[in-house]
Parts: C-alpha cells; structure tokens; sequence
C-alpha cells in the first residue's frame, strides 16, 4: 500500500541499514557490529554525558538524559542523531512478544515518537523472522488500536522509553530484526528479561499483523517467487491461511508476464518420512496454485510439482550433527515461477539524484538467513540542500528515487514485500525524513543510508550490481558473508 501523504508529513526517520554498535554500560561492546565500518553510539550533549547514569523512566515521567547501554540502534542520517539504546525482545505470555527501548534525541530540537513514525497512527516499525520469510506488524492493526507507547515529547539531550507488542513468533525463533523509522535495523535475540511496565502491554490482543515476505527474482522472461510456509500452512498440513491467500492473491500485481506458463514447486524439510514429505509437498504446491490460477485468469497454463526433501536451500542440521531449526525453516518452502513470451525488462530510473549533485557509493551486501541487505551511502557534499524524494511503495515499472535493486550475472532481485503494515509496502528505506522536520532533501553535508532486502542468489555468486532509483549507472558490490 502507499504511504500516505500524513505519513510523509509526519515522518521523519530516515533510511535503515543492518548495522549493530553493541555497548554496555562499562563501555564494553556487547554485540559486535553487523557493519564492519559502524561507529560506536553517538555522544550525547555535554551536560547528559555529565549526569550520572538514570533508570529508565516509566512512561508517565518526564523522559531523562541516559547514557547509551545494551544492543544499540544508531541514526540513519547525521542530521537526525537519534538512537534506539537498550533494545530487547522478550515474550509476554504465550501470543505476544514484547520490543523495549529507549528513544535517544541527538538532536538540537524537541522530538516525539509521532514525529518520528513510532506511534499508534504510523506505526513505522516491524519485526522480521528471516529464517521463517514472516514480518510482523503491530498488534491491534492500524490507528488508535496499535499496541505501541503513547506519544511523547523528548527534549535535546533526553530519552524516552518505548514499548511495542506483536504476535509471538514461533518458540523455536530465537532472534528478530527490528526495523524501526530513523534507527538502523538490529538484530535482537528474544530473552527472558523482566519487562519495564507500559500501559501497551495491558491492550487487548487484536489483530495480528503477520503475513509472508514475497521477493521475485527475475531472469529473461522468467519471473520467480519465493512463499514461506510457515506463514502459509499450519505445520505438517497444506490448508491456506488467510494471510497465505492474501498473499498469493497479490503476486498478480507482481507478475508482469499478461500469458505464459506457471509452475507452483513445493518444498519440506528433513523431518518424517521420504514419502509424507513428497506427499505434503505435492498437497501444498497444489494449494497454491488452486488460489494463484483465478487471479491470473486463462491465459496461463499451470502446473504443480512437490519435491519432498531433496532440494534444500539450507542446511537441516549444524555441523555437530544437532538439529537447525533456521535451516529447516529455510527448506520449507513454495516456489511459483512464470514464463512469459517476453523479456521481463529492468525497471525504469531516471539520473536526478546525480543532477542534484548527490554522491552514492555502496557500504555493504551481506548474506543473512536466505536474503540480501544492500545498503547504500548517500551524501550530499553541497553547501545547500538536496532532493531525495521517496517513497516506501511500489510503482509498477519503475524503480523510484532512492529505491534499490539486485542484478547478478543471472537475475535481478527486487525488493521484498510485505503487504500487512499499513504505511509500507517492503522492507526497506521507510519515510524521506532525513532531518527534523524536513521531507524529501538530503541537508548540506549530510549523509544518509537508503536500503532494502532482496532474495539471495545462490552461494556462487560472489558479487552483484546495485541499482539506486535515480543514480544512473549500477554500483558494483562483493557479497559479504552471514
């Protein structure tokens, strides 16, 4: 879905990058940083560095200088010095999961959780399971029912605790992603912590906002999809869920061939037996294809195929022989690939982020679960402001401006969707708020990251150019390892 004109108004996060700066309040890294060029957590004003370290405040008090502690999520752009400090993921009872955090303001001017997407109206934050290709928006669905914090003013110098609920992933998910607007994304491990009370974590559990990530590759006139089935069916069945047909149903927007052929691949992993694991994969594979078929109408002939075990994409069980739960979830898996008569051709960009004088250069592609994060440095080197309009949605045929895409010497991957949030439509670069209060330009001397994650290709494929909406010519880039 498009992000709407109030979100654009009201966000002002920047783009998101993996990249952890880990320090404990002896000032010892506790995690070490997904980047190998990320810096350690910005300072805080002189006067907050000179004040002794302060408890979290609940959500009733006046948020209070802090000094950074626990896993860290640093600032997507140098003109919007904010950090998510002390982020951690812990489980509260058996549906829900809860994220805490405190939001630090680096900034020269008063902020609130509203103006930087964190509230119950935008809800600019999201949960990813990679192993299991599921995201996770916020319990309660979109408006006033989203079980997020209250709002809150945060002064220069200050912070302010943040508390967001969503569905529990499976018990077997040991660690998350946490995308939040204006913080570069982290990876969190879910732990057994006591959790800081908040009024969020006393909501009645709505609607569950969980769907599947959908990626295509693209290669000549082939166009491929990858579905999760953990998101699709129930474990051991091959009965759809509703966020399954929901998903399926969407592909059609997707898809760019208008006739050709479709295959449906279904995939188990090493658990139970040869013949009930081609047999699940058959049932599955069929399943998809009975949904996917009316809504790509008659000009398609399709057919459905399971392959059991015999084609995993990881490996089901570690080195030591003990059991992969990630692996596994990895196999479990449907493929849908389309054949068209034609070329499935690039999308469109123009060249008006190098017109206005914007410089790019890519800091990082790594490997993670299955996927690839790209993430690309854009500064603006000028002694004025420069445009960088974006957008967090697809456009049919076209990659806008600050959007990112994948090519090998294969395929081109796109950005990977998920349809349940309500004001993005991929996981990616959220808002164009790259400074308080300012949409759509890069200030004079700053530096932003756009990025966004695509389906890997395979494990021989060492390199890969990446395409910035906007840029002109693709940026060549070596794949770094998980």
């Amino acid at each position: 879905m498009a992000m709407t004109d109030r979100t654009r108004s009201a966000a002002c996060g920047a783009a998101l990058v993996l990249a952890l700066a880990a320090c404990g309040s002896s000032g010892q890294a506790a995690q070490s940083s997904a980047e190998p060029s990320a810096k350690a957590p910005a300072t805080t004003p002189e006067e907050a560095l000179a004040e002794e370290p302060a408890e979290d405040p609940s959500p009733s008090q006046e948020p209070l200088p802090s000094r950074a502690q626990g896993l860290v999520a640093g600032p997507t752009s140098t003109a919007f010095p904010i950090e998510g400090r002390n982020l951690r993921l812990v489980r509260s009872g058996e549906k829900e999961l809860a994220l805490q955090l405190d939001l630090f303001n680096g900034t020269d001017k008063e902020i609130s959780l509203g103006t930087v997407g964190l509230d119950s109206r935008e809800q600019l934050i999201a949960l990813v399971d990679l192993p299991r290709a599921t995201a996770y928006g916020l319990v309660g669905g979109s408006g006033p029912d989203g079980r997020i914090s209250e709002d809150l003013d945060i002064e220069p110098g200050q912070s302010a605790p943040v508390t967001a609920v969503f569905t529990a992933p499976p018990e077997e998910t040991t660690e998350m992603l946490v995308v939040a607007n204006g913080l570069l994304p982290v990876t969190v491990p879910i732990t057994d912590d006591e959790l800081t009370d908040d009024p969020a974590l006393h909501g009645p559990y709505g609607k569950a906002q969980v769907g599947p990530l959908v990626c295509r590759t693209a290669d000549g006139a082939r166009e491929k999809f990858r579905l999760p089935s953990d998101v699709l069916f129930e474990f051991g069945s091959s009965r759809l869920s509703p966020a399954a047909r929901s998903a399926i149903e969407g592909l059609r927007g997707q898809i760019s061939a208008p006739s050709g052929s479709v295959t449906v691949d279904g995939h188990t992993d090493g658990v139970g037996g040869d013949s009930a694991n081609q047999k699940l994969s058959e049932e599955r594979a069929a399943a998809v294809g009975q949904v996917l078929r009316p809504s790509l109408g008659d000009g398609f002939a399709f057919q459905a195929k399971g392959h059991g075990e015999s084609d995993p994409v990881a490996p089901n069980t570690k080195p030591d022989g003990s059991d992969d739960p990630d692996g596994r979830a990895q196999n479990r898996r449907v493929e849908v690939q389309v054949e068209g008569d034609t070329t499935v051709q690039a999308p469109a960009t123009g060249g008006e982020l190098s017109e206005a004088g914007l410089q790019a250069r890519v800091q990082s592609v790594r490997r993670l679960s299955g996927y690839l994060l790209a993430s690309v440095k854009v500064t603006n080197p000028g002694s004025e402001p420069a445009s960088l309009e974006y957008e967090n949605h697809f456009t049919p045929k076209e990659l806008t401006t600050g959007q990112l895409s994948i090519t090998d010497q294969n395929s081109r991957g796109d950005l990977c969707g998920f349809a349940e949030p309500t004001y993005f439509d991929f996981i990616g670069t959220m808002s164009a708020g790259f400074a308080p209060g300012e949409l759509d330009s890069v200030p004079a001397g700053a530096e932003v990251t756009l990025w966004g994650l695509f389906p890997a290709p395979s494990a021989s494929v060492t390199s890969v150019k990446v395409q910035l909406g906007g840029y002109g010519e693709p940026l060549q880039a070596e794949i770094s390892a998980d």
